[in-house]
């Protein structure tokens, strides 16, 4: 695979996972805040989403680290500068 169309992979995963952050985020704040009891959002309670959540930070994680290792060497060169 091309490194640009590596590259633009894995961007729109990172913008993906940032959009699903943002979204699981805003349903556990605002619509299922803490003492909603067994209300649901989408037939899902906010234990299920906490686990969405938790699992899109888990992965959003993992590419930004793979995201950092492939530009290893553009940060060792601006950073040595």
């Amino acid at each position: 695979m091309r490194k640009h169309t590596q590259n633009v992979l894995l961007d729109v995963c990172l913008f993906v996972g940032f959009i699903g952050l943002i979204a699981t985020g805003i349903i556990l704040y605002f619509v299922l805040p803490p003492g909603s009891r067994q209300d649901t959002f989408a037939v899902l309670t906010r234990h299920q989403w906490g686990d969405i959540h938790f699992w899109i930070a888990a992965a959003f994680t993992a590419f930004i680290a793979l995201h950092l290792t492939l530009h290893a060497s553009w940060l060792k060169s601006s950073y040595f500068r």
